[in-house]
């Protein structure tokens, strides 16, 4: 059996969470209803639902000077 250091665990730890968070990102841009992952089973709305009322307002752009 091999010895690992810390920093190999360090590693393996930060490529495992990355590869979670991809995947997580994946599924949430995802325009599916349904999404089947291995044992995992979500059905959802994908649809962004928004309230206008807590939206802040853009404001416009200013117009160049002119001289």
């Amino acid at each position: 059996m091999e010895n690992y250091t810390l920093a190999d665990v360090g590693i393996l730890i930060t490529t495992i969470s990355g590869a979670v968070v991809l995947i997580l990102g994946a599924l949430q841009k995802s325009k599916c209803s349904k999404i089947n992952l291995c044992c995992l089973r979500c059905e959802r709305d994908p649809t962004l639902k928004t309230d206008a009322s807590q939206m802040t307002p853009r404001l416009p752009s200013r117009p160049p000077d002119n001289p």
